[in-house]
């Protein structure tokens, strides 16, 4: 198994755009979480329907794609800001299908743990 690399520049960060249709509320955060891909032996990508089973057992990364009004409100800063890779707890937030098909989590904003820099798996 892969991970796909979710780095973004900061002109992707700026540029970024939520087609989910999920809009986070208050103290929460919707993050698009690393997509795992398995690969056969002939390198065929093969799609899995325990994608997220898996996922449940790993460490958790993703990109922010939209952050409520009130996130990080009772902190001196924010700890993450939209379009910046992130750790978050493996059993934390909700699991929804975007409108656009991809699968997302609504996480509060105190469930983000690091900032995740490219490479790091």
């Amino acid at each position: 198994m892969t991970l796909k690399s979710l780095s973004m520049t900061t002109l992707e960060r700026q540029a970024m755009v939520n087609e989910s249709g999920i809009r986070p509320k208050g103290h929460r955060i919707l993050v698009l979480p690393n997509q795992i891909e398995e690969k056969s032996a002939g390198g065929i990508i093969l799609g899995t329907s325990s994608q997220m089973g898996r996922e449940a057992l790993a460490q958790m990364y993703g990109i922010v794609v939209e952050m409520g009004s009130t996130c990080y409100a009772d902190q001196p800063e924010p700890w993450c800001a939209v379009g910046e890779r992130v750790s978050f707890g493996k059993y934390s937030g909700l699991i929804y299908t975007g409108s656009d098909g991809k699968q997302y989590r609504v996480v509060n904003d105190l469930d983000i743990v690091a900032l995740v820099e490219e490479g790091v798996k």
